[in-house]
């Protein structure tokens, strides 16, 4: 399912003041029910809103803000669906998190993920209680386990959904009708007022079905469709692995690149908004010491041309990232498509200008675009750990930062060669399977992995080889008796080309 957006031709005064009329009526609905549902007395309806809404037809409720019976009926569902949502986005966060509770047993395990199943056991444990379980667990375990739970989702679960901006309206197939007249299309949406609607002529024409949104912001009046998307069938059996890049959007494991120009256009969409801000600021403190700091604001800071500019910035680094996944498919028609986790790609431990870029990635950009296509497109996709990728070699399995310099990638041990982003494709592609490295192992802990698998080669002796290289220049770029500690090589390193007779020497001499 995806959201059609449907833009309206300019309309007259009287219809744009009903139709806001509409929307705050409506938004005012919606936050009663938003607030009727933090109660968690209340939330046991989140699982059936159309219980709820049958109890307050019984009881001959009234919307308190003029609306009709539908339209109340629509905002209770609609908030329904805005606290589900919340709750359903938290427990993803508590189910990784229950994961590395190392001190749970695997049936205090199950219990934990029992009590995020269903709504009526999460409440009941909210509230203090610790649900009888379909399976055998001691009542201690039970209440431990519920404890824990409700620690982590008071540290978890953010803010309560609300409602700020009172400009869209849902309607459902009986709330409105569409007809064309002299090759344009309407649609007639219904009002505060019983058996009045208003028409509102669209740009273009398309099948309108289903629940639609009406949304009305200051570029103009939108009717936001929903449609159902035809899951294509994939004949072939390709599985392509991609680590997603800053200077371009993408690299697969033959180190082709996708979206080159990404880079280019994000740090200069950055450095335009951050030279405009420092000179807002210094506007503003500026015009804040003057008497005419109303006329400043009004003339020189308002907010409509930056957000213009802003939209225009994520429209062009959107299609960069849109066009570089169309043409990933075009070219391998993936059955299967890994690519990195990028909850924690943002690193604080670079300079204020890298952070500043790395913050405008468009991560969430890349992730629903690749989920649109997956779904569009009839692919698998699938989310691997991303720890190290760049970093261990796919030969031998050593990891160390210094076996990655800049783009390229030089392994201190085997020596083998290769772009750093290809390298963590292909690591991404090994790691789909892996039972050691699952999606949510802790960072420090995947290095250890790595690092037990190279010690344990080595002890077996089975010295890894690269193409183009035979086993008897590993050991003369490494050899087995030369200790870790002294394998230090780096690019431009003249130690990198010793002998083994140097070797050798160097190593009897320590």
């Amino acid at each position: 399912m995806r959201t059609v957006k449907r833009k309206a031709l300019p309309l007259n005064a009287r219809k744009q003041k009903s139709l806001k009329e509409l929307c705050i009526s409506y938004s005012r609905e919606k936050r009663f029910w938003l607030a009727f549902f933090h109660s968690f007395k209340s939330q046991a309806y989140l699982a059936r809103p159309r219980s709820l809404r049958d109890e307050m037809i019984k009881q001959n409720y009234r919307s308190p803000y003029g609306l009709q019976a539908r339209h109340w009926k629509l905002a209770l569902e609609e908030a329904a669906e805005t606290w589900d949502k919340y709750w359903q986005a938290t427990f993803v966060t508590i189910r990784s998190k229950i994961a590395h509770q190392k001190k749970l047993s695997e049936q205090e395990r199950h219990y934990a993920y029992w009590l995020l199943k269903d709504y009526r056991q999460f409440i009941a444990m909210m509230q203090g209680k610790s649900p009888e379980a379909p399976f055998l667990l001691e009542k201690s375990s039970q209440k431990q386990v519920a404890a824990l739970l409700r620690r982590l989702v008071k540290k978890h679960r953010g803010k309560v959904p609300s409602l700020k901006k009172m400009r869209s309206v849902r309607f459902d197939a009986n709330c409105y009708e569409s007809f064309e007249h002299k090759g344009c299309q309407y649609i007639k949406l219904m009002t505060l007022i019983p058996g009045k609607r208003i028409t509102i002529p669209l740009y273009g024409k398309a099948a309108i079905s289903g629940t639609i949104t009406f949304v009305q912001s200051e570029e103009g009046v939108h009717i936001h469709l929903p449609q159902e998307l035809k899951k294509k069938a994939m004949s072939n059996t390709t599985v392509e692995a991609v680590d997603f890049g800053y200077t371009e959007v993408m690299t697969d494991t033959q180190g082709i690149r996708y979206g080159t120009q990404f880079g280019k256009e994000l740090t200069k969409t950055t450095e335009l908004q951050s030279q405009k801000m420092q000179k807002r600021h210094k506007l503003y403190s500026t015009g804040k010491k003057k008497c005419n700091f109303s006329n400043i604001q009004k003339y020189n800071l308002g907010k409509k041309k930056q957000r213009a500019s802003r939209e225009r910035a994520k429209a062009t680094l959107s299609k960069e990232i849109n066009t570089a996944i169309n043409q990933l498919i075009r070219t391998k028609q993936p059955f299967l498509l890994i690519t990195e986790d990028l909850r924690h790609a943002f690193r604080h431990n670079k300079t204020k200008g890298e952070n500043r870029r790395l913050s405008n990635w468009l991560r969430g950009e890349l992730q629903d675009r690749i989920k649109f296509k997956a779904l569009a497109e009839g692919f698998r996709h699938e989310q691997v750990n991303p720890a190290y990728g760049s970093q261990s070699c796919p030969i031998c399995e050593f990891v160390d930062q210094k076996n990655r310099i800049a783009d390229r990638f030089c392994c201190l041990h085997c020596g083998h060669e290769d772009q750093s982003d290809r390298i963590a494709a292909l690591n991404y592609a090994r790691r789909l399977d892996d039972p050691e490295i699952t999606r949510y192992t802790p960072y420090s802990e995947v290095k250890t992995i790595l690092l037990g698998r190279f010690h344990r080669r080595l002890e077996a002796e089975k010295f890894a080889t690269v193409p183009g290289r035979t086993l008897e220049t590993v050991l003369e770029v490494n050899p087995p008796s030369l200790s870790r500690h002294h394998v230090t090589a780096r690019r431009g390193n003249p130690r990198k080309n010793w002998t083994v007779t140097q070797r050798a020497q160097q190593n009897e001499h320590v």
